[in-house]
């Protein structure tokens, strides 16, 4: 399962709740997943339309009993160039066996979704087709890997602490607090100990008002170790998202710096969303980004994308 405390900053994404949801094979199995289909076309020549993901997982949770299991399948197609092949990719992402102590507390051991970010791994529970990276990444330094989590939550706190244990080189920290209504503030900070000892440090906010949802976060990595190797990075991204019955609109705004060998460069992006969901399990969303990374006609980049979503 993903982490069970990041759920709590699940924002006004079209399938939120529908994408969690289970199909019940047997007494304590049960299985979930996604179809994500889409194509995009921008101002650097690149057009591409690709079956994105498949993705499948399998959920054991016996009753009256403490342990329980998730085991996710992803199955992607991502082209290398317009129309020049593709590199398909079939990966595992969250296998781990999960021990309930109590209704708080629980310990996690396997391959885990990291602490960090208010924008999901899985396509159905966000509210773009792009991250708010540069290039369409994702701004987090870590997304899943294997080790052991120890996750606690009570009242208006939750916390988390995750490791990799064999080494012990990489650690993450969770701290959430939902003690003020409609409100729920998060810290997630990953330390390496690594040979350029990177660190992230990512808050994030949600705040609810009726049809809205406004989300706000800011990462700050040093000696980045995610998609863009080898770069720093201090990126704010603001949200908001509004649902009207079966359509959901958004507006993202993304402003900071990506930073190499100590040099910085200005970063800005605005996105525009909307999804439409056609059914209990179907969805059709397009995209409007525009960035700029530096100054250069190099780092500019504007476009379009549409996406077929089919959730089980």
């Amino acid at each position: 399962m993903k982490n069970k405390i990041t759920c709590l900053l699940a924002g006004a994404a079209l399938f939120g709740a529908t994408a969690n949801a289970e199909i019940a094979l047997a007494d304590g199995l049960s299985a979930s997943g996604y179809i994500d289909i889409n194509a995009a076309d921008n101002n650097v020549g690149d057009r591409t339309f690709q079956s994105t993901e498949f993705e499948i997982g399998l959920n054991f949770a016996p009753a009256e009993s403490a342990w329980s299991a998730t085991a996710e399948l992803s199955y992607a197609i991502n082209p290398t160039a317009t129309n020049a092949g593709t590199t398909d990719e079939t990966s595992l992402e969250t296998v781990a066996v999960t021990y309930q102590h109590s209704d708080a507390l629980s310990v996690t051991f396997g391959r885990i979704y990291t602490y960090q970010g208010l924008e999901s791994h899985d396509a159905p529970d966000n509210n773009f087709i792009s991250y708010a990276g540069a290039g369409g990444v994702d701004l987090y330094s870590a997304d899943f890997a294997d080790g052991l989590s120890v996750d606690y939550s009570v009242g208006d706190i939750a916390l988390g602490v995750w490791t990799d244990v064999i080494s012990g080189s990489s650690y993450e920290y969770y701290a959430a607090y939902t003690g003020i209504e409609n409100l729920t503030l998060a810290v997630a900070i990953a330390d390496n100990d690594d040979a350029n000892d990177s660190e992230t440090t990512n808050f994030m906010a949600t705040y609810e008002l009726g049809d809205f949802t406004i989300m706000a976060e800011n990462v700050d990595s040093e000696d980045f170790t995610g998609a863009n190797a080898g770069l720093n990075l201090d990126v704010t991204s603001i949200t908001v998202a509004y649902a009207m019955g079966d359509t959901t609109l958004a507006v993202r705004a993304v402003d900071g710096e990506y930073g190499a060998s100590g040099a910085t460069t200005d970063y800005d992006k605005i996105s525009v969303s909307a999804f439409h969901a056609l059914s209990d399990n179907v969805a059709v969303g397009v995209e409007y980004s525009d960035e700029e990374l530096g100054d250069l006609a190099a780092g500019e980049r504007d476009g379009f994308a549409v996406e077929l979503l089919y959730v089980f």
